[in-house]
C-alpha cells in the first residue's frame, strides 16, 4: 500500500468516525426535542383532564420521528380529544379506568382492510397504561409545527379512539343495542388440524334481535333502552332486515331464524323470518349389500383433514348466536349464556359462506364489572330471553 493510499484510508476513517459523532449529537438533539415535546403534552393533558399523566413513545421509525412530535403530539394537546368528558357517563368511566400512561406507537406495514384506520387504540382490562398506535394513514395529514410554536398546526381528533380503547362507550342497566369485549369465549383454534378450541376475546354484537361474535372490535350497536327503533349505525332509518344482516360477509346467505316475543317495541311490519319448514325424508333400500371382499392393493395412507376456517378479514363476523329459547344469568363480573342456538360461518375452498348450527351451547363470558354483567342480562330480558341457567357444559364455538 502507497503512503497516498494510507493517507487516503486514515481520512476516510476521520471522516467516518466525524459522521458517527454527527448522527449522535443529531439523534441526541431530536431525543431532547422528543422529550421536551411529550411533556408538552402531558401539561396541556393535567390542564384539560385534571390527571397526571405520563407520555411516551415506544419503536417509532425514525421517519415518523418529526411527525410524532408535531402530529401526534398535537393530538394530545387538542381539547377535541377530550370532548368524551363532557358526557358524564363517559367520565365516570374514564376515572375508573385510572389511567397514567398514554404511549404512542406506529405500525408500518398493515393489510388491505386496515388502509382506512389512523389511529388504534389498545388497552388491557386492568391496566393503567393507554397505547395508541398510529398508522400509515395518519401520516397523510401532517403538521409544519409543533404545539408551542406560532403558525398553522395540524393534528388528529382521538376522542373516539380514546373512548373506544378505554370502553368508555359501556352503558348500564337495559339496553336496545348493546357491543362490547367479552371474555372466555371458545372459539375454534385455526391451528389446530382436529378441530380444537382455545378461549379468546371476543367482540359481541347485540342488535336487539340476534348476537354477532367477531375478532375484532366493531364500531356502532351501543344505544340505551328505548321505545322505538334508533336509527341504524350507518344514520339510515331501522329496517329488520338491515339488523339481521351481516354486510362484512357478502357470500353470505342468511339463514332464516325465529325471533324472541318483543311485546315492549313499537315495530314495523316484520319479514318472514320464520324457521323453514323441515324437508320430506325417505327410507334408505335396506336390501343387503355384496359381501365379496374387496381389493387391497391399492389402497393407500388417508390424507389428513382440512383445517375448518372461520371468513377471513379482519372485520369478518364468525356466527352468531339466536335469542330464540335462550337463557342468560349474570354471575358476579360473568354473564352466562345458556340453551343457546348459534350459527357458525366457516369459508369453503371456492369462497362461499357455510353455516353450521349447533343447539344447546353454554358459554360463560367474563365482563369487566359487575355492573356489565348485570346489563348484558336485563338487557337481553328486555329482548325476549329468560333469565336463569340451563346448565350443561361450555363449548367450542
Amino acid at each position: 500500500m502507497g503512503l497516498l493510499d494510507a493517507i487516503g484510508d486514515a481520512a476516510g476513517a476521520v471522516a467516518d468516525k466525524v459522521g458517527d459523532a454527527a448522527d449522535a449529537v443529531g439523534d441526541a438533539v431530536a431525543n431532547v426535542g422528543k422529550g421536551a415535546m411529550l411533556m408538552v403534552a402531558e401539561k396541556e393533558i393535567k390542564e384539560i383532564t385534571g390527571m397526571d399523566i405520563t407520555v411516551d413513545t415506544e419503536d417509532i421509525p425514525s421517519d415518523w420521528n418529526d411527525w410524532i412530535m408535531k402530529t401526534g403530539v398535537n393530538s394530545l394537546c387538542t381539547k377535541g380529544s377530550w370532548t368524551f368528558l363532557g358526557n358524564e357517563r363517559k367520565e365516570q368511566i374514564w376515572k375508573e379506568r385510572g389511567i397514567d400512561k398514554i404511549v404512542m406507537k406506529v405500525k408500518t406495514e398493515v393489510e388491505d382492510d386496515e388502509r382506512w384506520i389512523e389511529c388504534m387504540p389498545e388497552w388491557e382490562e386492568g391496566s393503567k397504561t393507554l397505547y395508541l398506535v398510529w398508522y400509515p394513514r395518519a401520516g397523510n395529514w401532517e403538521s409544519s409545527n409543533t404545539w408551542i410554536e406560532p403558525g398553522y398546526k395540524r393534528w388528529w381528533n382521538l376522542a373516539d379512539e380514546i373512548s373506544f380503547g378505554l370502553q368508555l362507550y359501556q352503558l348500564e342497566g337495559k339496553c336496545f343495542y348493546k357491543s362490547d369485549w367479552l371474555e372466555n369465549f371458545e372459539d375454534d383454534d385455526p391451528d389446530s388440524m382436529f378441530g380444537g378450541s382455545k378461549e379468546y376475546k371476543r367482540w359481541f354484537q347485540f342488535r336487539h334481535w340476534i348476537i354477532y361474535w367477531y375478532p375484532q372490535a366493531m364500531w356502532g350497536y351501543n344505544w340505551q333502552w328505548v321505545q322505538t327503533p334508533p336509527e341504524l349505525p350507518n344514520g339510515d332509518l331501522f329496517n329488520l332486515d338491515s339488523v339481521l344482516s351481516c354486510p362484512s360477509l357478502p357470500d353470505l346467505t342468511m339463514p332464516k331464524i325465529t325471533l324472541p316475543s318483543l311485546p315492549d317495541i313499537e315495530m314495523p311490519s316484520l319479514p318472514d323470518v320464520s324457521l323453514p319448514s323441515a324437508p320430506s325424508i325417505s327410507a334408505p333400500s335396506l336390501s343387503a349389500p355384496s359381501l365379496s371382499a374387496p381389493d387391497l392393493s391399492n389402497l393407500s395412507a388417508p390424507s389428513l383433514p382440512t383445517a375448518k376456517k372461520h371468513p377471513e378479514g379482519r372485520w369478518s363476523a364468525h356466527g352468531f348466536i339466536e335469542l330464540k329459547d335462550m337463557k342468560v344469568k349474570a354471575d358476579g363480573k360473568d354473564v352466562i349464556f345458556s340453551n343457546c342456538t348459534i350459527h357458525k360461518f366457516w369459508k369453503l375452498e371456492n369462497g362461499s359462506i357455510d353455516v353450521e348450527k349447533l343447539d344447546g351451547k353454554r358459554y360463560v363470558l367474563g365482563t369487566t364489572s359487575n355492573e356489565q354483567a348485570e346489563s348484558w342480562k336485563e338487557t337481553l330480558m328486555a329482548s325476549g330471553v329468560e333469565e336463569g341457567d340451563a346448565g350443561g357444559c361450555c363449548v367450542v364455538a
